[in-house]
C-alpha cells in the first residue's frame, strides 16, 4: 500500500508546482499518519526522549574510512550503526545500543533482503535494538523479523509536521543513512555526538565502482552493488547530494539550539558544516 502512495506521489511532484506539491504531501500525512495506526506505532518512542543527557555518542557509517581506525577501542562507548556495518570483523567488541536499517527497495529482491536482515539479526550482538522505517512493520510481522529484539519504528516522510524532532510524530525522511540516526540521538540529548565515516565524497568516483569496507561477497543482497542502478544521471546525483548536505545542515541548526556539539571525525569527509576532529585524539583526551 505505501509503496503506491509513493509511486502517486512521485508522478505528482513531477506535475504540480512545489509550493502545491508540499501542502498537499502535508495534508495527506496529516491524515494517513493519525488513523492508519501509525501514531501509535510510535508512541514508544517518547521512552527515548533525553535519556541520555550530558553523555556521547558516536554515529558509525560504512564509508571506505572505516579502514583507517581500530575500532576495538570504541568497546566502552555508546555506539549506533547502520546498514552493512554487522559485517564489521569487531561488530560484538563495538556492541551498537541500536542498529538502522532502511527500507526494501529496487533493484534489491524482496526474499533475498529478507534473509540478508536475518543474517544481521544473527551478526548482531544479542543486547543490541533496531530502528526500522514505520512501513516495514508490516513486513516484521509476515516474516518474524527480529523475534528476540527491542524494536522502534520512526515515522519518515519528506513532510514532517514538525520543525523540529519528536519521535512521537511524522520526521524528516532521510536522504542518506546516517541522517536517520543523528536526529534519534540528538533526541536522546547526548551533548557530544561524534560522526565517524561520513564521508561523503562519493561525487569525486562518479560512475565508478563503490569502495565498501567489507569484502563484497559478505554481502548477500544481490544488486546491491549495482553502480548503473547507483548512479542513474549526473543531475540526479548532484541533486541527491545537495539535499544530504542541507538535511545535515538542518539538524545541525536545531542541535545548536539544544547547545549539542556535533563533530566529524572523517578525515577525508566533505562534510565541512562541522567541526573536525579525529577519533584518536578524542578518546585520548
Amino acid at each position: 500500500m505505501y509503496s503506491k502512495i509513493v509511486q502517486i506521489g512521485k508522478f505528482l511532484q513531477r506535475q504540480l508546482p512545489g509550493w502545491l506539491f508540499y501542502i498537499l504531501g502535508f495534508t495527506f500525512d496529516f491524515f494517513y499518519f493519525i488513523p492508519s495506526g501509525n501514531k501509535k506505532l510510535v508512541q514508544q518512542n517518547k521512552e527515548l526522549k533525553d535519556i541520555w543527557k550530558w553523555k556521547r555518542a558516536f554515529l558509525l557509517a560504512t564509508w571506505p574510512s572505516i579502514n583507517d581506525n581500530d575500532l576495538k577501542i570504541l568497546k566502552w562507548e555508546d555506539c549506533f550503526s547502520v546498514s552493512n556495518f554487522f559485517l564489521h570483523k569487531d561488530i560484538n567488541t563495538i556492541n551498537p545500543k541500536f542498529h538502522f536499517f532502511c527500507p526494501y527497495h529496487k533493484p534489491l529482491i524482496l526474499d533475498n533482503y529478507i534473509d540478508w536482515l536475518k543474517s544481521a539479526d544473527k551478526a548482531l550482538p544479542k543486547n543490541t535494538s533496531i530502528i526500522l522505517w514505520h512501513t516495514w512493520k508490516e513486513l516484521v510481522d509476515k516474516y518474524k523479523l527480529f523475534p528476540n529484539r527491542k524494536i522502534c519504528y520512526l515515522y519518515l516522510t519528506p513532510f514532517p509536521l514538525k520543525n523540529n524532532i519528536d519521535l512521537q510524530y511524522p520526521m524528516l525522511a532521510p536522504m542518506t543513512w546516517p541522517l536517520m540516526i543523528l536526529p534519534v540521538l540528538i533526541y536522546m540529548w547526548y551533548k557530544e555526538i561524534y560522526l565517524l565515516w561520513c564521508d561523503h565524497n562519493t561525487l569525486k568516483t562518479y560512475g565508478e565502482d563503490r569502495n565498501d569496507f567489507y569484502d563484497r561477497k559478505q554481502d548477500i543482497r544481490k544488486n546491491a552493488a549495482d553502480k548503473n542502478w547507483y548512479w542513474k544521471d549526473i543531475i540526479d546525483a548532484l541533486e541527491n547530494e545537495l539535499n544530504v548536505f542541507k538535511q545535515y545542515k538542518y539538524y545541525k541548526a536545531i542541535a545548536d539550539k539544544k547547545w549539542i556539539k556535533i563533530i566529524n571525525l572523517s578525515e577525508k569527509s566533505w562534510l565541512d558544516i562541522f567541526e573536525k576532529s579525529n577519533l584518536n585524539k578524542i578518546l585520548n583526551h
